[in-house]
């Protein structure tokens, strides 16, 4: 049972923590290197998705508003199940048997 929880929980903790270098890494580059700069609006929703700006450009700000917020989610996520599944994983250790 032991060698089962440590693989599951291994597994599970790596996974979790690459997926959120992931999406860290996508994040950062809709933040800063996506077409129409969005770095320094992203705390801007009403001004980039008002129901006043139909142009083309302030749609595509919009989008990539929007997958940044959920990119946000997605990884604080990951990171909240990475930090719960590694630090078990490092921590346990087999119990001796006393004779």
């Amino acid at each position: 049972m032991y060698i089962f929880l440590k693989i599951f929980l291994g597994t599970i903790g790596f996974l979790s923590v690459s997926l959120f270098l992931i999406f860290f890494s996508l994040t950062i580059k809709f933040i800063f290197f996506s077409d129409p700069a969005i770095g320094r609006e992203i705390l801007n929703y009403e001004s980039i998705c008002g129901f006043e700006n139909t142009t083309s450009l302030a749609n595509e700000k919009c989008q990539n508003l929007m997958t940044i917020y959920w990119l946000l989610v997605v990884g604080f996520i990951f990171f909240i199940i990475s930090l719960i599944t590694i630090y078990p994983f490092f921590k346990m250790s087999k119990k001796k048997i006393k004779n």
